[in-house]
């Protein structure tokens, strides 16, 4: 079976595309090769997967545990360990699953004391146009700083928080019925956490920069006034969003693509609205504590 498996970089900046591999019938042996490209490039896709919800859960779960989602309202009935990402309506007009997920660049779980480690998608409709997914490689824009600024970074700590309401660079969007309880409930349910700004792989060792616009709201440390960690942590955003970084992965049918939230950020481009569907299953997988 692997010498049909192929693997191509999808670009010069991260990621590879495999195939040759059916995700619903794997075995160790398969699953370390994927293991092996999924450390080194960061963001996987497999094309023409036909996968099967209980086949999806399994393959997460061989990367760890799989987290229960916060919006229990738009999990798959038969795999709640499956969230819906989908713009599609019910016969009675209903949403069906989560629409405005992941606008903004973040890394997932970046606001709790376990952060994500992979999450997976997987695509079964996409619109016409628009609903792209950009990936920004947070190894490469960390290692592209001036060593000074890495210097002066080394041992500070970016606080994070999920309630858009304590964060200005981010937006309500008015596609969430009733937004503002919502934040509210969850600032009093997920407490605030910090983790280190420069963050060590704990599989690979490499250093990576590790904030984003729609989690981090602050940097803590010695000698770090507000003012100061304020601007500080707006180049490092406008850093780790710079072209030379990112890699935008446009959608097919059958897509199953997986990232490494240790390492890379990501966001939703979004250019599409009902009846131009997208349709997506998602899992997370629970990661460790950050050094």
């Amino acid at each position: 079976m692997t010498s049909r498996i192929k693997i191509r970089p999808l670009s010069g900046v991260m990621g590879a595309e495999i195939t040759g591999i059916d995700l619903n019938l794997l075995d160790d042996r398969i699953f370390g090769l994927i293991n092996n490209a999924y450390l080194k490039h960061q963001v996987l896709c497999f094309r023409g997967q036909k996968l099967e919800p209980g086949a999806m859960v399994e393959f997460s779960e061989r990367f760890g545990k799989v987290l229960p989602h916060d919006n229990l309202k738009f999990t798959l009935k038969s795999h709640p360990k499956i969230l819906v990402l989908s713009n599609d309506i019910d016969r009675a007009g209903n949403q069906i699953g989560v629409i405005d997920a992941g606008d903004a660049w973040h890394s997932d779980h970046q606001f709790k004391a376990h952060p994500a480690n992979c999450t997976i998608l997987y695509s079964l409709k996409n619109p016409s146009q628009g609903g792209q997914t950009d990936f920004a490689n947070m190894y490469a824009a960390y290692e592209a700083l001036p060593r000074k600024t890495k210097e002066k970074i080394s041992g500070l700590r970016g606080c994070h928080s999920i309630s858009k309401l304590k964060n200005k660079r981010v937006k309500i969007s008015g596609a969430r019925e009733g937004a503002v309880e919502f934040y509210k409930r969850q600032e009093m349910e997920i407490p605030d956490v910090e983790h280190p700004l420069v963050r060590t792989h704990p599989v690979t060792g490499r250093k990576s920069l590790y904030c984003s616009p729609r989690f981090t709201i602050g940097i803590k440390g010695d000698g770090v006034s507000e003012k100061d960690a304020a601007s500080l942590l707006d180049a490092l955003i406008a850093q780790s969003i710079k072209k030379q970084f990112i890699y935008r992965h446009s959608w097919r049918d059958g897509d199953v693509v997986m990232w490494d939230n240790r390492c890379t950020n990501h966001r939703a481009t979004g250019g599409y609205q009902y009846p131009d569907i997208r349709h997506i299953y998602r899992t997370t997988v629970e990661g460790e504590v950050t050094h």
